[in-house]
């Protein structure tokens, strides 16, 4: 073999083999980029996997929206692009046909990333000085060729996510061509519809959009696709409760019924996600008893019903619980019943408690489970009157833990420590202190309470006069060897906190990744980073300024 022979050109792998090589560095973007000029046989893979959802590689960055919606304008027939160059400088000249059909990769479908890049391929490319309605008439035209490009036979969702707001000229799907839409939807596993709109609209109007919409998807998925696993539904109903718009409670209170017949006609569900809105609960306990695994709820106003479905779904493997009104009027007479079933297969569970009937509802859900509990998010925004008490009697049931989310108020500090040193297979320990009222004696106990097993420990929204010494003394004490640190401040990092990191880097010699996350701030109490600390802490582990939220859920999103 020639020294400057290209090797691409003799390593021919299968495009199985390939695919499952990517696999590796299916989440780095840099990496995915060079295979696609590695050679073609890489190009033909990544290309697809790239194409499955380019969207979710951007972020908000409007000029990649655009060319995105560029790639997908240009798959048109010219004739098709004629009517909307005509409002262009440019000339369907200027938007050649590729040689790949792109949208036919598509495998998520999220009508608001389309439109949104539709709206930021317009104001970059319209002739005219552009406004609202000047693109609102483009999008007129546009939005029909958007079922010629992403509905047809070729199309091969796995995912399709619905998400209607209040911007004029959507995309209606109601008015798709139902064998087609039949045909499509029959393929998808995941299924999202969400709405939301502002005051100042048109509410009445919007709102028969959304039902139109709701109806058409929804009848169509009941009728080809009963087995769909994963649902979510994303809106607020606190809207609705407000004085300016009791009026459309009727409107609003059809489509909830439309949404509630939905999910009681699927037969295979495994997850959903939704507001707790369902009326009905028996008809849904009897459907999705046996089938469901991941249960997320938001805006939880009805305790009786939640504790009807927990009851009686006992397969559950997740439960996330994220928000809850209470009032004085809240029925609780369910709370307290005798528990007649187990959560056998509970592994993760989420829940934020700021009201005390919740915090009922929590020991009641970990009293039903089997100690197979691995992550719990503990999102305590209250003070229990007697926390020695409450955590002796969960304990127990907590005693395989490995990941951990957990609030510290100085009233509950020793219990909790007490809780943390039961803890053998602690691995991932996020903590949120009231640090302002612990003393460096209490840090330093609680740095005592660490297990051995722990490897990640992410600390938040870290805001004291204190910190340093706050800091020096956690990690001065703690015995283990942690892999990944993280930081979340309300000042910037300085350098006596990245000397405390680096001392404990040295003398542990186990850490890997350093994260922090500077929320902006009310007041400096520091100066930033110097060069020269920064290039050692460098020289030792690796720094990740931007890392994702620090308040992130341990379980890992369907949707």
């Amino acid at each position: 073999m020639s020294r400057n022979q290209d090797i691409t050109s003799i390593v021919n792998l299968p495009a199985d083999c390939i695919h499952e090589i990517i696999q590796y560095v299916i989440h780095d973007i840099k990496t995915l980029y060079s295979c696609v000029v590695l050679n073609q046989d890489y190009c033909q893979v990544v290309v697809r996997i790239l194409w499955r959802n380019p969207f979710k590689y951007i972020k908000q960055d409007e000029t990649k929206k655009a060319l995105i919606f560029r790639t997908y304008f240009s798959c048109l027939d010219d004739q098709e692009k004629e009517q909307i160059t005509a409002f262009f400088h440019n000339s369907v000249i200027d938007f050649p046909k590729p040689f790949i059909n792109y949208p036919s990769f598509l495998q998520e479908f999220e009508i608001l990333n389309i439109q949104t890049s539709m709206r930021s391929f317009l104001y970059q490319y319209h002739s005219a000085s552009t406004t609202e309605n000047r693109i609102n008439s483009v999008i007129h035209i546009l939005n029909p060729f958007m079922e010629k490009l992403f509905f047809n036979i070729q199309s091969n969702f796995k995912y399709l996510n619905v998400d209607l707001n209040d911007e004029k000229n959507q995309i209606d799907m109601s008015s798709f061509d139902d064998r087609i839409l039949g045909h499509v939807l029959s393929n998808i596993n995941k299924f999202t519809f969400g709405f939301g709109f502002r005051f100042d609209i048109k509410m009445k109007e919007i709102l028969k959009f959304i039902q139109k919409n709701a109806t058409k998807l929804t009848e169509i998925i009941s009728d080809y696709n009963k087995n769909i696993n994963h649902v979510r539904l994303i809106f607020t109903k606190k809207e609705f409760k407000q004085q300016k718009l009791k009026k459309l409670n009727p409107e609003f209170n059809d489509l909830l019924d439309i949404l509630s017949s939905f999910i009681i006609s699927l037969d295979n569900l495994k997850s959903l996600e939704m507001p707790c809105f369902i009326k009905n609960d028996k008809n849904f306990v009897k459907k999705h008893s046996h089938s469901l695994t991941h249960l997320k709820l938001h805006e939880i106003r009805n305790f009786n019903i939640i504790i009807s479905i927990l009851d009686h779904c006992s397969n559950l493997e997740t439960i996330e619980l994220v928000s809850f009104y209470c009032n004085k009027n809240t029925d609780l007479s369910e709370l307290n019943k005798p528990i007649n079933s187990k959560f056998n297969n509970l592994k993760n569970f989420h829940i934020t408690i700021s009201y005390f009937p919740v915090l009922t509802l929590f020991k009641r859900i970990i009293l039903m489970s089997n100690n197979e509990l691995k992550t719990l998010y503990y999102d305590k925004y209250i003070v229990h009157s007697n926390p020695n008490n409450f955590i002796e009697l969960i304990w127990s049931f907590c005693t395989n833990i490995t990941h951990l989310f957990i609030r510290i108020f100085h009233n509950d500090l020793y219990t909790i420590i007490s809780f943390l040193k039961s803890l053998d297979h602690l691995v991932f320990l996020k903590l949120d202190w009231d640090n302002n009222y612990l003393k460096i004696d209490q840090i330093a106990n609680l740095a005592h309470s660490f297990s051995s097993s722990l490897q990640i420990l992410e600390i938040l929204e870290i805001d004291s006069s204190m910190i340093i010494e706050m800091l020096g003394a956690l990690f001065r004490n703690m015995q283990c060897q942690l892999k990944e640190i993280g930081i979340c401040m309300d000042s910037f990092i300085n350098d006596d906190i990245l000397k405390i990191i680096i001392a404990y880097a040295r003398c542990k010699n186990s850490l890997i990744v350093f994260r922090y996350l500077n929320i902006p701030p009310y007041c400096y109490y520091y100066s930033q980073l110097s060069k020269h600390i920064l290039e050692e802490a460098r020289s030792l582990f690796t720094i990740d300024d931007n890392p994702e939220p620090f308040k992130r859920s341990f379980i890992e999103p369907i949707f």
